[in-house]
């Protein structure tokens, strides 16, 4: 075990950890809602293609739309197909679960920031680089990345700490 305080490279290495963590547990958060609410409307589009009062529209429809009762069963079946492919509800739980497991380890990457002093401030930075390094490998290979949104999210991020620091 290491002891003594942070040197300033280490101490950095925790702020930028810090703020790290913060910036992807927003960035799932916002994922995970992305996914949830298009969940909803692929169930919402399923649910109006496929009803019966869709069907009594279409019943009643002139000669001139009768393609439309071809096209909106294909239409829920496209949504249905959609749906199954894309998995978004499963996605929307496992973002949610990085978006907290990010949330917890900024929360212990901030509780080293405020002691920077403890004999086992170095071995604690080490192990939380570690957990960082293996969330990153999970958020990877489950989820594309999103540039802009992640931009989107350190800008948040920064100016919110920034705001708090001054």
């Amino acid at each position: 075990m290491e002891l003594g305080m942070l040197s300033e490279a280490q101490q950095r290495r925790v702020w930028e950890g810090m703020l790290g963590a913060e910036i992807r547990a927003c960035y799932f958060a916002d994922l995970s809602g992305r996914l949830n609410a298009r969940q909803r409307w692929a169930t919402w589009a399923v649910l109006v293609f496929s009803s019966g009062a869709t069907a009594a529209v279409l019943a009643s429809l002139p000669a001139n739309w009768l393609w439309l009762r071809f096209v909106l069963p294909l239409m829920a079946a496209a949504v249905s197909l959609y749906s199954v492919v894309m998995q978004n509800q499963k996605f929307a739980v496992d973002a949610s679960d990085l978006h907290a497991r990010w949330n917890r380890l900024g929360k212990e990457y901030e509780a080293v920031w405020e002691n920077i002093y403890a004999d086992d401030a170095i071995d604690r930075m080490k192990e939380l680089d570690e957990r960082a390094t293996e969330l990153s490998k999970v958020g990877a290979a489950s989820f594309r990345y999103n540039k802009r949104a992640m931009l989107k999210w350190e800008e948040h991020v920064v100016e919110h700490r920034l705001a708090h620091a001054a």
